[in-house]
């Protein structure tokens, strides 16, 4: 059964989301039902993380078959360089024929506890959204677990993704799933 945030992405058509989270489980449905979509369309799709193994249990368990040996899902792992992350993305993309239609679901589970970092993401962020329609054929998904940022520094972070994104959900156990899209 998709939820909420599944149908709403599937309404949307290159755009550049990001997914504020408690790390719920819901927030799992949200991420591997969209992957899950996009392979049964026969999509690429690309789920970036620091523990690929577990990813492809979860997408197991999850309903994603043979999730190891599908040609069309990539899971890549997060070079540890925030300044290499971006271009490890972009170099991925960019070998895939230009009429391949995409996915991408990047998680970023780091401990987001200084400016320097949080600065540096925003600064990966915008240099994925800049030119994103002639980049992306498809949607990237941008999961961030809000208790991973700094409580000091959460409102200013916050506010510097909100500029680099064109679509927003918000998942928490307490208030469920709120949704927005920006102009």
């Amino acid at each position: 059964m998709s939820t909420q945030s599944e149908e709403f992405l599937e309404t949307l058509e290159r755009t550049h989301v990001v997914l504020f989270h408690d790390g719920n489980e819901e927030t799992k449905k949200t991420e591997y039902g969209f992957m899950k979509k996009g392979l049964e369309k026969g999509e690429h799709c690309f789920y970036t993380t620091q523990k690929p193994q577990k990813i492809l249990e979860e997408m197991q368990a999850h309903g994603i078959e043979d999730a190891a040996n599908n040609e069309l899902l990539h899971i890549v792992e997060i070079p540890e360089k925030f300044e290499d992350y971006s271009k490890m993305i972009l170099d991925k993309v960019k070998d895939l024929p230009e009429e391949s239609k995409i996915r991408v679901v990047s998680t970023h589970y780091f401990d987001f506890n200084t400016e320097d970092k949080t600065d540096r993401m925003a600064e990966i962020e915008q240099c994925v959204d800049d030119g994103f329609e002639k980049k992306f054929n498809g949607n990237f998904v941008c999961s961030f677990e809000v208790k991973q940022i700094d409580e000091n520094l959460r409102d200013r972070f916050l506010n510097q993704l909100l500029e680099s994104h064109k679509a927003i959900i918000f998942q928490t156990k307490e208030k469920g799933t709120e949704l927005f899209t920006l102009p």
